[in-house]
């Protein structure tokens, strides 16, 4: 197996370390997505105000312990939030995060790119170009703070969010420049009832346009059903996964890749699906040495 998959971990049926890596155990996976508001008891923290060394080395020794690796720190406040005060304190969030992501050893930290609605939502208004500069003024912020700790932070497009479609990606990152921003690619996020038969497509402008920014991959899937986009277990819905899986591969060997919205009790059948798209990968690219 050439790509390295994980979980998300608030996927998981208990929200306790223990039982988070009594799955990653039985599965094989050796690396997780991270969420720790979305993870963790309330009790224990809600916010990354709450973030302290001994917190966070305590984590971090678990997962060592384990042996899986956070891949991806997720964060997902609105960046973007037309509240002046609440988006300089998610602003504030993602740094702290970024100071973690060195604590914890994580490989970055991850995050959608919001909405102008408040605190998330969709809008058409997120597919102006003041919704997408409000994206890059506050990429910047970030990244400015990445760049002076030494830490990675990566954007997730969405069909739905100002980076709507991969050209959007590219104008964002030409806009931050910064060696610290890279981007987490998940092709169902990209995928709507009008380019679905696109696949192919859709892959190929990314690699072309930003592949060498992408850093980690999700596995999810997606179908229509009634008109209404609905997100379903890997390899049940409506992407191509040896398409997905081949591109994967052959862009970014031994990337991370973790499975998203796929429950415990469908991961056999996911990771059925994936070893299959795996298998025809590695004969196709071993056909063509």
């Amino acid at each position: 197996m050439s790509i390295n998959i994980g979980i998300r971990a608030h996927d998981v049926s208990e929200h306790t370390l223990n039982h988070l890596f009594s799955v990653t155990a039985n599965y094989g996976f050796n690396n997780v997505q991270f969420a720790p508001f979305k993870f963790l008891p309330k009790k224990l923290i809600t916010d990354s105000s709450q973030y302290s060394p001994g917190l966070l080395t305590m984590i971090d020794q678990k997962f060592k312990e384990a042996g899986v690796k956070i891949s991806v720190l997720g964060n997902y406040v609105n960046m973007i939030d037309y509240n002046s005060i609440v988006r300089d304190k998610n602003l504030q969030s993602y740094q702290n995060s970024l100071v973690a992501e060195k604590f914890l050893h994580a490989a970055v930290v991850g995050s959608e790119t919001g909405s102008v609605l408040s605190p998330n939502g969709y809008t058409p208004h997120n597919f102006t170009d003041s919704a997408l500069l409000r994206v890059i003024d506050s990429v910047k912020q970030i990244t400015s703070a990445a760049e002076k700790l030494g830490a990675l932070f990566a954007i997730e497009p969405g069909i739905n969010h100002p980076l709507y479609d991969n050209y959007a990606v590219r104008r964002v990152l030409d806009a931050v420049d910064s060696p610290n921003l890279f981007v987490i690619f998940d092709l169902a996020n990209l995928i709507s009832k009008d380019n679905y038969k696109d696949q192919g497509t859709i892959l190929s402008e990314a690699a072309r346009l930003y592949g060498p920014q992408i850093c980690t991959f999700h596995l999810k899937d997606v179908d229509f059903i009634n008109g209404q986009k609905v997100t379903v277990p890997f390899g049940s819905g409506i992407i191509d996964v040896d398409r997905y899986i081949s591109f994967i591969n052959q862009l970014k060997p031994f990337t991370f890749a973790t499975f998203e919205a796929t429950k415990e009790n469908q991961l056999d059948s996911a990771l059925a699906v994936f070893h299959q798209a795996e298998k025809k990968s590695k004969a196709i690219i071993k056909a063509l040495q």
